[in-house]
Parts: C-alpha cells; structure tokens; sequence
C-alpha cells in the first residue's frame, strides 16, 4: 500500500506540478526543492525541542515591548537530527546535475574531515551571522551559497517546530514590525489578501521559521523607509497583478509580493517564489539585491 503523504507536502508538490507545467524551463530548480523539502518533511516528527515558558501576558508584554517571542540563542537546536538532515542532503545531491553533485561532495567531505563544525556551523547561521559562512566557506575552498543553504534548510524542521509552539500567541494587528514576531528573523516574500475590514492587507512570511504576520501597506521591511517616494513597484504583462516586486530606493532592496485575489489557485509562497524567478532577474538587473539570499543564487549554479 502507497503511503500517503502529509497534506502540507502533498499541497507543495502540487503546487509544484502546476508552476512547472506553467513554466517548464524552471523544472531543474523545482526538481531540487522537491527533493530538499521531502528530506524536511521526513524529519519533522523525529525533532526534539524544548519547552517555551510563554503564555498569553507575556506574549503579549513582548510583542508591545518590540521584542520577538523567542531570542535565537535561547532557540534549543535538535543538533542529531539536523546534521543527520545536512548529511542526508549532501548524500542526495550527489545524483543531481554534475556541478550541485561536485559542490556538495565537497561539502560532505569537508565535514567528515572535522573542517566543518556543523553544530558551530548551525548556530552561526541561526545568529544569521553571514561573516562566519564566508570565513568557512573560503577556508575550506566550498561554495559559500549551497553550504549556507544546506545548514539553513537544515535546522528549518526545528525552527517550524517552535514557530508552531508560538505562533497561536501572535494575534492579528498586534506586530506590524519588519522582523518576525516569534524569532525576530526577516522575510521572505511578502502577500497581499482580503482579511475582515480590510481590503489587500499586507502580511510579510518569515525566511526561517515560516511564520505569517501583518506589515503596514507601505514600508520597506528591511530599511523601514515609509518615503512614498522612494518606494515603488514593478510587474510583468505577463503576471499581470498577481505577482509584483517591491523595491526600495533607499537601500536597494526588493522583496517579491504575491497579491492572493489575483491569483485562481492555492498559492503556496515558497513555490511561488520559485516560479517568479524572472522577477528576481529583473530586479537584480535593475539594481536592487534581495533582502535575504533567494533562489537566484541556485539558478547561477546550473548555469
């Protein structure tokens, strides 16, 4: 008997079928997140966290006072099963196109020579501290992109783990800040929906734990410039109003918006942003960097 898969995964992979179909020529990248996801999703059950001293006052008191509902450094990593996690992938990619199977062979070797402490490597990524990755990386002669996505894709499964522990304590409208409400991480994509009361409400989606929560319509959440003048946005005849990217005249950065009332499909964001690659290629053309690395780094390694 075939097992069934979960229903969140099943809705990604359908997601994918479809945004494949649409856009053919991005097969080999879809092709690789499937694979990247299903490895998350096989480990989600086994992960082992902590428990958060939270309830609904101090949730609360929190969120008034600025402060995300967990510090990083108080976030317990399920170091065993996210390093057994890296290895598997690394493992994985090896039957993928020649150049990801090199790079990843590499990595895989540089930790079994200890020239890659993947414990120190977690945390470091989790500090989101990009100076360590690059010391790292060029230490030991890696491709700096596909060893921090690979810790990054690593420890995800954890931090869902405790986005799902908090995230009921986020109450709509209570947040309205850049960085994520539970671990304080930036986004990723940002999504425009009806909700009660108020038409295209803007809610942003957390790079690391997956978290949605609501942004004030106009503002940049990396810079938090609220100049109507240096805030725009551009699109495609093709995707017409239902995919736009924001970009920020004041510090160069976009993020890719997906406006749901456009879209006739279920939407799942991470896909979408997968199947808007073009998008980041303009952006990019025109000046402006994403505010956290994205799939256009992936697409560059199968060139």
């Amino acid at each position: 008997m075939k097992k069934k898969r979960p229903q969140e995964l099943d809705m990604i992979i359908k997601r994918m079928q479809v945004i494949e179909k649409k856009r053919p020529g991005y097969k080999d990248i879809l092709g690789f997140y499937k694979y990247i996801i299903r490895e998350q999703n096989k480990m989600k059950p086994l992960i082992k966290t902590e428990p958060v001293d939270m309830d609904k006052e101090k949730a609360k008191h929190h969120l008034n006072e600025g402060f995300s509902l967990i510090d990083k450094k108080d976030i317990h990593l399920d170091m065993d099963s996210a390093a057994n996690l890296f290895k598997k992938m690394c493992r994985g990619l090896l039957r993928k196109d020649a150049r990801i199977a090199a790079e990843a062979k590499n990595i895989s070797q540089a930790v079994r020579k200890k020239e890659v402490d993947l414990e120190e490597l977690f945390r470091r990524v989790l500090d989101g501290d990009k100076g360590y990755v690059d010391f790292i990386a060029n230490k030991a002669g890696l491709h700096r992109w596909l060893l921090n996505f690979l810790a990054e894709s690593s420890i995800k499964p954890s931090l869902e783990a405790y986005a799902d522990m908090l995230k009921g304590y986020v109450a709509a409208g209570s947040w309205l800040r850049s960085n994520c409400p539970v671990c304080g991480s930036a986004p990723m994509m940002s999504a425009l929906k009806n909700i009660e009361g108020v038409e295209g409400a803007k809610f942003l989606l957390c790079s690391a734990c997956g978290v949605e929560w609501r942004f004030k319509r106009l503002g940049c959440p990396f810079c938090e410039n609220v100049d109507h003048k240096k805030l725009r946005y551009f699109n495609t005849e093709a995707d017409g109003k239902a995919y736009r990217v924001d970009v920020c005249d004041e510090c160069k950065k976009y993020i890719k918006t997906i406006d749901i009332r456009e879209v006739k499909e279920n939407v799942v964001p991470m896909v979408d942003d997968i199947g808007t690659l073009h998008l980041d290629m303009i952006a990019e053309k025109e000046g402006y960097s994403r505010g956290v690395p994205g799939i256009l780094e992936m697409e560059r390694m199968e060139r």
